[in-house]
């Protein structure tokens, strides 16, 4: 204990940096709750939806919440997709004011949108700013994370994600009963907070990446970002900088990053395609209707409170986040992946099953609502916090920053395709399947079980370094957990030994 708090009270810059940057997770996790509320919301309904003559209620069609709902999703691919180039010009620093700046035009747009039009290319912008934060805050905390804590910090970023979108079902549970356009215009408001206390941040104390700016050559730079976030300890500074210097050596290994390589066969192309395989099976599981869709989903199917529902659900799954840091190290990355998955297509199924019923009942509600539940936890303990993990364990070597954007890239999507497919599928006015959905979202899950048992590797327990090495061998993925170098070579091992001093005493 007296160990911990000494670590605390040396690194305390640095950590509570860390904590502050994550705040901007929070227009990550509320961005994707809240509107799911507000496609509920009568107001909402009446101002963007059309008179349904056969109930004599307002609805929006199949085709426009498609459209309104998914086009987010394409934003967040695009900046996704653009942050390396980005972040490789301005830094991890400037690529948050840059995501800062368009969540505030996105809000705009969309609080002042009196068509459908505006609150589209609203949702556009604010996508392009989501798709930016999900890349630079984890390159930022990783980069100046303490090495003892950088786990719990990285950790910290989904836990905000996730008091997102608690705080998002609670601001739409509190105005949905107005009966003008603040019950969803005060929702879309709420999100200029977040950009204004996270550049607040920035502008006061929070540095540039010291990794970044040494990549750019500005070591004097880089030692005045450590000083803010270690203190004044000369010789310590000097030693963080030649341990990062050491570390862009032996990843560089003085040659070029590719794109070509990336997307050739071989080792890279082996890496980009499992970034792409498991970031792809992670939405095919179907849990962006669960948060995109997820009060829409329950008043569909005739449960009272939603809103209450959907913040319960949020409520329950959260601790499973943290109880996933310890399994996939006590288990390892496939055993946990193999069981979050098996337990994601059982629960799926049977919801399915219950679809099928000719007459609803409480007690059938109560299951489909049970299976939404146990569905996100086993979810939260596997398929949603470790596939980050295994993307950033996979993505090593000179091509790293290439690999990460291209498969969060692949992330949005494919989150794109569910949210855009989901109305489709699901809604009265289209395919009508109900809660049948299950089956679709549960074979996909079988599938990804199939696959993650035959070519996903084991990465638990390897330095970056060696599994690095083993994809350059082109070794199976069954081979990865049982494989034991027979014989480093020399150069290797210095590489190594590089590798793990960084990891004890660099940010």
């Amino acid at each position: 204990m007296a160990s911990a708090v000494s670590y605390f009270k040396s690194e305390w810059r640095a950590i509570l940096i860390c904590c502050f940057i994550c705040i901007g997770a929070f227009q990550f996790g509320y961005d994707t709750s809240y509107f799911s509320g507000i496609l509920a919301m009568p107001k909402f309904l009446k101002d963007y939806g059309s008179l349904d003559p056969t109930t004599g209620t307002y609805i929006v069609s199949a085709g426009k919440q498609s459209l309104v709902t998914s086009i987010i999703n394409a934003g967040e691919f695009l900046g996704a997709v653009s942050s390396y180039y980005i972040g490789s010009k301005i830094g991890r620093k400037g690529g948050l004011y840059v995501s800062s700046v368009c969540v505030v035009l996105g809000v705009i747009f969309q609080v002042s949108a009196p068509h459908e039009g505006l609150l589209i290319a609203g949702r556009l912008v604010l996508g392009y700013a989501v798709g930016l934060i999900s890349c630079f805050i984890p390159l930022y905390v990783a980069d100046c994370a303490p090495s003892r804590v950088r786990g719990a910090l990285v950790s910290m970023y989904q836990y905000v994600i996730g008091l997102g979108l608690i705080l998002g079902v609670i601001v739409d549970n509190s105005t949905k009963n107005r009966s003008d356009t603040g019950s969803f215009r005060i929702p879309m408001a709420v999100q200029l907070i977040f950009p204004i206390i996270l550049v607040s941040g920035l502008v006061l104390f929070a540095p540039e990446s010291p990794r970044w700016l040494i990549e750019k050559s500005q070591t004097a730079k880089a030692e005045k970002s450590l000083r803010r976030l270690h203190g004044n300890d000369s010789e310590k500074i000097q030693h963080e900088v030649e341990m990062i210097h050491q570390t862009i050596e032996t990843y560089n290994d003085g040659r070029e990053s590719s794109w070509k390589n990336v997307f050739t066969w071989g080792p890279e192309g082996r890496k980009a395609y499992l970034g792409f395989a498991l970031q792809a099976f992670q939405q095919a599981s179907g849990i962006n209707f669960i948060t995109g869709y997820g009060i829409v989903f329950f008043i569909a199917i005739g449960i009272d409170n939603p809103f209450i529902i959907q913040l319960g659900l949020y409520l329950v799954a959260m601790p499973a986040i943290w109880i996933s840091q310890y399994t996939i190290e006590r288990f390892g990355r496939r055993p946990v992946m193999l069981v979050s998955g098996g337990l994601m297509a059982a629960t799926s199924i049977v919801m399915g099953a219950c679809g099928l019923a000719k007459e609803k009942t409480h007690a059938l509600d109560q299951t489909i609502v049970a299976m939404v539940y146990i569905f996100l936890v086993v979810f939260n303990l596997g398929w949603g916090p470790t596939v980050w993990v295994l993307t950033s364990e996979i993505s090593t070597g000179k091509n790293r920053g290439k690999l990460m954007s291209f498969s969060t890239g692949t992330n949005w999507l494919f989150t794109w395709l569910v949210s855009f497919t989901f109305p489709y599928l699901f809604n009265s006015d289209a395919a009508d399947l109900g809660a049948k959905v299950g089956f679709i979202y549960g074979s996909l899950m079988v599938a990804a079980c199939i696959w993650t048992y035959f070519l996903l590797p084991e990465t638990a327990g390897r330095s970056l370094e060696e599994l690095h090495l083993m994809f350059e061998m082109g070794l199976p993925a069954r081979k990865f957990k049982s494989y034991i170098f027979p014989e480093i070579p020399v150069d290797m091992a210095k590489k190594d030994l590089a590798i793990v001093q960084v990891e004890e005493t660099s940010v």
